[in-house]
Formats: structure tokens, sequence, C-alpha cells
């Protein structure tokens, strides 16, 4: 039986087929859309920040790039790992305001009780999960070199992470201070030249429980492994050991064993500097070294063309005694001098100061106490300098 064909019927169909294949080319359409604007786990956009502050805020939508990132959770466990007190997150940031950089910005306040003042702004490399700061640029070496050559500097050492971040000189010296862990555990805190990489301190904590209340090596053992340190990290270097001590260690009264501390000088034409040169602590328990400093920055030409003295020791001490007696009238009686020595006067910022040739002077260093001074429970003498060659007084520090 053959069936008529229906025009009506016929284009009823072909409106029905149309419209399925429009919804079906919507929902595919749909889906990668979803596909491009998916984020990494853990990074939210456009949501309320966790009240980690007291008035959080929001992360904008960002209008950039998302390369792999490390989640915004991540990044503040960052930023209180490095800022564990003091300051609270009041809001988060995602930005590339800084170029070739994905960055979370975390505005941060002083939080309450806090002796911080102002408010600072602290990145997060969200590549990296590295503390980030525009300065880092100007340093020699980058964040990725700083790491190696902290790593390098305890080969011996398993390391599961470096922490890293850089300190740009404005109180003191530009440098890359890290943080060495193993099993989330901390080996050792130092840090490194901002421009060079080289080692320039470190310090390992000390268990004081359990620990015994005598040395168990002696003074003489402690600065053999103190010397060896300095030339297994910088060779054969002109330097004299200026003082040695066994240094307390622990709350006051507390009996445990204390560190034994020397102090090395830098020797330029046959006389020490004041400033350049290391401070080593070994332990007196383990024999270890556990600090490590380094100061080496003074440039040769800058000290003094003479080195010979023009002024006595004996007339340098009468200088700062008389200027000791207008300081504290009735202390002259009990004042007693530690010594007198010749030293490079050699103190200043390297990072901002190079000393011109010649101008470091040789000069007395005379230190000494009086009752007040040797009644303190950790007494640190005066000191005052004297010019060799004009027998002027440059300075003096002489407070009670």
């Amino acid at each position: 039986m053959e069936l008529k064909k229906n025009p009506i019927a016929i284009a009823c169909v072909i409106i029905c087929i149309v419209i399925g294949t429009g919804i079906v080319i919507t929902l595919l359409q749909s889906q990668d859309t979803a596909v491009v604007l998916q984020l990494p786990a853990n990074q939210t956009v456009g949501i309320p920040v966790p009240p980690i502050a007291s008035t959080p805020q929001t992360i904008p939508q960002p209008n950039i790039p998302l390369p792999k990132t490390i989640t915004r959770d991540e990044a503040t466990a960052r930023v209180q790992e490095e800022y564990s007190m003091g300051y609270s997150i009041d809001h988060i940031n995602f930005t590339d305001r800084y170029s070739g950089k994905t960055l979370y910005e975390f505005a941060m306040v002083p939080a309450e009780s806090s002796l911080y003042e102002k408010n600072t702004t602290v990145f997060i490399d969200a590549e990296t999960g590295d503390l980030y700061s525009p300065l880092q640029e100007k340093a020699g070496i980058s964040i990725e070199q700083a790491k190696f050559h902290a790593r390098q500097a305890f080969p011996a050492w398993t390391i599961d992470r470096v922490r890293i971040k850089y300190v740009d000189g404005t109180q003191y010296v530009r440098s890359w201070e890290f943080y060495l862990y193993r099993d989330d555990k901390e080996l050792v805190h130092g840090s490194l030249d901002a421009d060079t990489g080289e080692l320039s301190n470190y310090a390992i904590g000390v268990t004081r429980m359990g620990r015994p209340e005598n040395p168990s090596i002696t003074a003489a053992a402690a600065q053999q492994v103190a010397d060896r340190e300095i030339e297994e990290r910088n060779g054969v270097i002109p330097i004299v050991l200026g003082d040695s001590r066994l240094d307390p260690l622990g709350m006051p009264g507390e009996k445990i064993a204390g560190r034994y501390v020397f102090v090395y000088n830098r020797v330029i034409q046959n006389v020490p500097c004041d400033s350049d040169g290391f401070t080593i602590v070994v332990d007196s328990v383990a024999g270890k070294v556990i600090e490590y400093r380094k100061s080496w920055s003074l440039r040769e030409n800058a000290v003094a063309t003479s080195s010979k003295p023009a002024i006595t020791k004996d007339a340098a001490i009468k200088t700062v005694e008389q200027e000791a007696a207008t300081i504290y009238p009735a202390s002259p009686a009990s004042l007693e001098i530690v010594s007198a020595e010749l030293r490079w006067k050699d103190f200043h910022n390297p990072d901002k100061v190079v000393p011109a040739p010649g101008s470091i002077p040789l000069a007395w260093k005379v230190q000494f106490d009086d009752e007040s001074i040797r009644a303190q429970q950790w007494p640190n003498p005066a000191t005052g300098w004297v010019d060799v060659q004009t027998g002027k007084l440059l300075e003096i520090y002489y407070r009670h």
C-alpha cells in the first residue's frame, strides 16, 4: 500500500531536526567554555577569603593568563609562616603588575598589640610559592641561583625544602636570607651575599633539654674546629684570634654547658681590623660549629697609608680616662683599663658606603670598666677610640 506524502508533516519533522541540532551545539559550546575557565584545584576566584582577618575582602576576577600556580591556601600558608606574629592579612589580590610575574598580593595590617605601626604588602610568586620583592631584580644572582648556593653551602646534608627571601638592605646590607628543612624540621638559618651568593652567616639551633652541665670538649679542641671551618670555607687568609670565651647557654641560672665563642680579626698591614673578620661559635658538648658570621668588605687601599702610631698607648689611655671622668665624675676611682690595642676603625655599611683610599683611620681602641659595669650580670666594657696620628678622641661609648 503506498503512503501519501503529507507536506505539513514533512515540514514539522524538518523544524524539529533543526531545533534539536541547535540545542546540541549550544550544549557543546557551553562545555568548551567551562573547560577554558576551569582553574587549578583550590584556586577560587570571586568568592570570600577565609576569615583570616577581621574584615576579609575578596579576590577579584583576574584578567590575566593563569600559568601553573600554587593555590591561594598554599600562598596564605607561606605568608603566615613568614609573618607568624605582628601582622594580620586584610585582603588578597591576584596581580601581574610586575613584568613576567604572576603574584598573590597580600595586604597586611598590624595585629593587635603589635609593635608595627604601618601597613605592608607581601607578594608570593604564584608559580614557585616564594616570597617576591621587586627589588630582588637588582641582586647579582637570581632567587633560583640563591637556592642553589644555599644548598651547596651544606653539601653533606639531605635537604627537602629551601625557604628564601630577599632582604633589600633598608636596615643594613642586602642579602638572600634562607632556611633549610628536612622532614619539615628547620636545619639551619642563614644568609648569602646578594650579588655573589657567598655564605655570610648561618646559625643552627641547640636543644637545651637533657643537655649536660659541663662541656664535653676543651677550649683548645673547640678552637681547632673553628679554625677548620674558616679554612674549609675560605682557604688560608690573614686573620688573628682576637677573643675567645665560654658563653652561657639558656636562661640565667640554668646549669647547662655553654658554647665557645671565637672572634677572629682580619689583618691588613699587620694591624687587625675591628669589624672585618669572623665570629665562630662551637657547641661545647657536640663539638660542632653552630654559628658562623663573616664580614669581609673593606678594600685594602681604604686604610691609612701609615700604620706607625705617632701617639703612644699611655697617651691614648690618658685621653680616654679624662673624657670618662667628664661623663661619670664619681667613677674614676674605680675605673680600670681592660685593654688598649691598635685597630683599623673600619665599621661601615658596605651597601651604602665605599670608603675612599686612605680614609679608614688607625686608632688606639681602649676598653675599660668601673664598679658599676662590673656589677652587671653580663658586663660589657666601655670603649674609647683615639687617632694614632693626632691624638684626637674619635669616639667613646660609656654607659651605666
